[in-house]
């Protein structure tokens, strides 16, 4: 069910949406209120002219009715902001009016500059405006003031006390009483319309709130579906990794060892009956275990710098340096950390410097490389350069591509910049904190 809007200036008023073509014109002026009760003014005081006191009377006769029309005229002007004041200043004017300006009284002439004029049209539209801008009771109230003046205006007008004044009297009530209705009218009904337009601007502005609630938990399922992936990615990738060392322990060290093993058996049954000219033979076999222990230490060595380089230990900028030392490409470091990363992000951004390092060295040719790391706006940002012949891009099961999933599986971020003919820029923006 409708109700009446709360009142506001006209400016606010919902406007803009109607149902048939309106002037351009329209719409500036619905933007300009003050403007137009200005010249509303202007039309009353100018219609006003034409029932002045004629020549013959008094200049201060002439000069009060210019004045009571310019003031009821001006009452429209503020209309909009203060209609309940201005609507009571028109009445009490219009009293004065009915009081002095209508009917002798006591043998005393009416008042020539008090006699009602055109502009007292002014009352009819304020009381539209009452009944467009204000609650109903307040409109009723206007309405009914409004009658009554009527209705004390005709009771007060000479022909109405005269031979055949039915006519006259029927007309008058018609003119009076009709145009004071059907401004109410009118009112009410542009109150209804505003408040009828209200109430889809309400709703449309509801629906577009739920759309957006509705795009807003769309993209957050998509988001997490998103990392929903990317989390089983980072699993099946840590599976694979643990079964990579599985099968490392077990196809190099763990063979490795068992040779070993064997090896010092078969020197400590050689040492029990040994005689002088097996000692060579002693000599060869202590010789291949203390290789295939080397060996084994080396390999287990890698194994666990695989796992977690204990240079990280020490902090990204030690763990960069170290690659960048190692690297056969010569390579320029700045790191600027101001808040040391979680070891799990300090984890990937090694491997993802190791692994573009390594892909400078085998793949682009490039005299030289630089290795930028510095923390941003809460995230972590490192970006490898090098001068070589670019063109380096993802593809399915390449190193690139690796490495975008494991900087995906943190809500990390990869950018390449490799144009053939170079240089290469590959950015990678990490959280601090996984």
């Amino acid at each position: 069910m409708l109700t009446r809007p709360a009142p506001r200036p006209a400016a606010a008023t919902p406007g803009g949406a109607y149902p048939w073509p309106v002037p351009k014109v329209y719409p500036w002026l619905r933007g300009h209120p003050t403007v137009l009760d200005c010249a509303l003014g202007v039309v009353l005081f100018l219609v006003s002219i034409p029932q002045w006191p004629g020549r013959g009377n008094p200049a201060y006769v002439v000069a009060g009715a210019v004045v009571v029309s310019a003031a009821l005229a001006a009452t429209v002007v503020p209309r909009r902001r203060y209609p309940e004041a201005a609507f009571a200043v028109a009445i009490a004017l219009g009293a004065l009016q009915i009081v002095f300006g209508v009917q002798p009284s006591n043998g005393v002439p009416p008042a020539r500059a008090l006699e009602p004029t055109n502009a007292d049209l002014a009352i009819v539209v304020l009381l539209y405006t009452l009944a467009a801008y204000r609650p109903r009771r307040i409109s009723l109230a206007g309405l009914a003031v409004a009658l009554g003046g009527a209705a004390l205006t005709i009771g007060r007008w000479a022909p109405a006390h005269g031979a055949h004044s039915s006519a006259p009297l029927l007309g008058a009530a018609v003119a009076l009483g009709g145009s004071a209705l059907l401004a109410w009218v009118l009112g009410d009904h542009m109150a209804y319309r505003r408040a009828y337009y209200a109430s889809l601007e309400d709703r449309a502005e509801r629906a577009e709130a739920e759309r957006d609630a509705q795009a807003q938990i769309a993209a957050a399922a998509e988001r997490a579906r998103e990392l929903q992936e990317r989390r089983a990615s980072a699993v099946d990738e840590s599976a694979a990794r643990l079964r990579r060392i599985e099968r490392d322990l077990h196809d190099g060290a763990q063979v490795r060892l068992a040779a070993l093993a064997l090896a010092l058996g078969e020197i400590k049954e050689n040492l029990e009956a040994a005689a002088a000219d097996d000692q060579g033979r002693m000599a060869m076999l202590v010789g291949a275990a203390h290789q295939n222990a080397k060996e084994t230490l080396a390999e287990l060595r890698d194994l666990a710098r695989g796992i977690h380089p204990p240079v990280l230990d020490r902090g990204l900028g030690a763990a960069l340096a170290t690659l960048a030392e190692a690297s056969a490409t010569p390579v320029a470091l700045s790191v600027s950390i101001a808040e040391r990363p979680s070891p799990a992000i300090e984890s990937i951004a090694y491997f993802c410097a190791a692994e573009l390092l390594a892909n400078v060295t085998k793949h682009s040719g490039a005299s030289r490389a630089t290795v930028t790391a510095g923390d941003q706006g809460g995230r972590l940002l490192m970006t490898v350069t090098d001068d070589g012949a670019g063109g380096a891009g993802l593809a399915p099961g390449g190193g690139l591509a690796g490495l975008l999933e494991r900087v995906q599986t943190v809500d990390g971020r990869l950018d390449i910049d490799s144009p053939p003919g170079g240089p290469t820029i590959i950015t990678i923006e990490l959280p601090s904190h996984a």
